[in-house]
């Protein structure tokens, strides 16, 4: 970054460049997180450090509708959405054709969904299972899964998969192929015909008293079965005889929560008590599938948030496949207060350490994503998300708010003086930055209007665009530094900032 204040003759300056942002860490101390290049922050709030390591403010959301709090949304089609509504008494269910059935379930219970056969399908422990098909809500016919009544659903190789029945805690049973309200106990005693209904139970498999937690499909035929503590994989086929466990993977970690079972590229996605983990299969051997944590570096804010739900069924996930972000949807008790947990992959691919912020703008409560299109619930009705450079009519953009940790300077004994800030930005909107030392104690504040035309970055004085400098002459050992968003539309970024002192 080069400086354009200029200092009296024989004053030596030495400029502390802050850069490539990572995201999140609180698996260290404040103090401890002065990097430099490849910086860590210790609140990232209604924003992301996108894979080229630019601060990027989260983008424009505009109404679509409803007025209560919304618990699910599912696609039921390439463009449109069914979710569940809570309106003080029960859980309602709407969609987007103005199509509404009242009254369908206690306003406590934890829905989760699938799609088969072109239909939505919704599930809650101990109760029927409904339907929509694009016209009407309906309760599925198959007699024998109205005995089931599972808490859990998900579909593989043409077969409708559900767990979490009231007293078969340990049992998978799966549709006749094609088939939605033909399951096991629908069958026929005689019939011999490959494609009919199965069931399996893995109590045995897993030698414990646990029990199924979650259902995910994983590649193209695989139906992966989660407990409390760990999960089983088994491979599925159309033909109920060539259904196997797949004993080549190993995974010792459970799930807490289906709905935050989703599928990211080859990976499948989920959230335990500890953490957050993907399962995938090794590029080594193509052979072992296995787990790996993807939160390590904010082990402290996941259990708190995961601490902070009073039921974990209760939280949600859902993966934008276009920006390569995982957001996780922790409800507080109270049910209007919602904290939003995201994790940013590399939408290049590679081995780029994940980034993870944190999101409280419009307390959102749940989401759905599909052909580019990105909806999610709050607690008062849908929005569209749109992308981050989007300027649409009508739309509400977020205010972010970005702390580093204590940023030393060099030496951690000696005081500094320093001269100027410099920061890069690009974009539209107010940015007011602020820091204070390493006591507390509030040292400066200044506000810069970032506008990202040629008239305000393309001067003759200015030798980098979108670099904005400003004097900055304070005292301190070590200081914490915000910044803060304000207005304007569209793309908002940080790319870096420096902090000059005298040597």
């Amino acid at each position: 970054m080069t400086s354009s204040v200029k200092s009296a003759s024989g004053l030596k300056l030495k400029t502390y460049a802050y850069e490539n942002f990572q995201g999140l860490d609180t698996s260290r101390d404040v103090t401890s997180l002065d990097t430099g290049k490849d910086q860590h922050l210790t609140i990232v709030d209604n924003a992301t450090c996108d894979w080229r390591g630019q601060i990027v403010r989260d983008p424009a959301h505009k109404f679509l509708e409803g007025q209560h709090p919304v618990n699910h949304i599912a696609f039921f089609n390439k463009q449109e959405i069914v979710y569940v509504e809570e309106d003080g008494a029960a859980l309602n269910f709407k969609s987007e054709r103005d199509h509404t059935l009242t009254g369908v379930y206690d306003k406590e219970e934890v829905v989760s969904s699938t799609i088969f056969n072109q239909m939505a399908f919704f599930a809650v422990r101990g109760q029927p299972v409904y339907r929509y098909d694009g016209i009407v809500f309906s309760s599925n016919e198959s007699p024998a899964l109205n005995d089931l009544r599972p808490a859990y659903m998900a579909s593989v190789q043409r077969r409708l998969a559900v767990a979490g029945i009231p007293g078969r805690e340990t049992e998978v049973h799966l549709s006749r192929v094609d088939q939605d309200e033909i399951f096991p106990d629908d069958e026929a005693d005689d019939e011999t015909n490959v494609l009919r209904a199965g069931f399996f139970d893995i109590a045995n498999q897993l030698g414990t008293a646990d029990q199924i937690t979650g259902l995910g499909s994983f590649e193209q035929n695989q139906l992966v079965i989660f407990t409390a503590d760990r999960a089983l994989i088994f491979r599925i086929d159309p033909d109920f005889t060539r259904w196997t466990i797949n004993d080549s993977a190993n995974i010792h970690i459970g799930c807490a929560s289906h709905n935050t079972i989703v599928n990211a590229g080859t990976d499948l996605l989920f959230c335990s008590r500890s953490g957050i983990h993907s399962i995938k299969r090794s590029e080594e051997n193509g052979i072992l599938v296995y787990s790996y944590s993807l939160s390590d570096k904010i082990d402290l804010l996941y259990r708190e948030l995961f601490n902070s739900v009073e039921n974990p069924e209760k939280i949600s996930a859902v993966f934008d496949q276009d920006e390569g972000q995982y957001h996780i949807f922790f409800p507080q008790s109270g049910d209007f207060i919602t904290r939003r947990l995201t994790l940013a992959l590399n939408p290049e691919g590679g081995d780029a350490q994940p980034k993870f912020s944190t999101g409280s703008f419009l307390n959102q409560r749940c989401g759905a994503f599909l052909n580019g299109r990105f909806v999610v619930g709050t607690v008062g009705g849908i929005y569209d998300v749109f992308k981050v450079e989007s300027e649409k009519e009508g739309a509400f953009t977020p205010d972010m708010t970005v702390t580093t940790p204590l940023l030393w300077h060099g030496s951690l004994q000696n005081t500094k003086e320093t001269h100027s800030i410099l920061i890069q930005a690009a974009g539209k909107g107010t940015i007011t930055v602020d820091a204070q030392d390493q006591n507390g104690k509030v040292i400066g504040e200044m506000i810069i209007e970032v506008d990202d035309t040629k008239d305000d970055n393309y001067f003759v004085d200015v030798p980098l665009s979108r670099q904005y400098e400003r004097k900055w002459q304070h005292r301190y050992l070590a200081a914490q530094y915000r910044f803060r968003s304000a207005g304007g539309r569209g793309l908002l970024r940080i790319i870096g900032f420096a902090i000059t002192v005298r040597d």
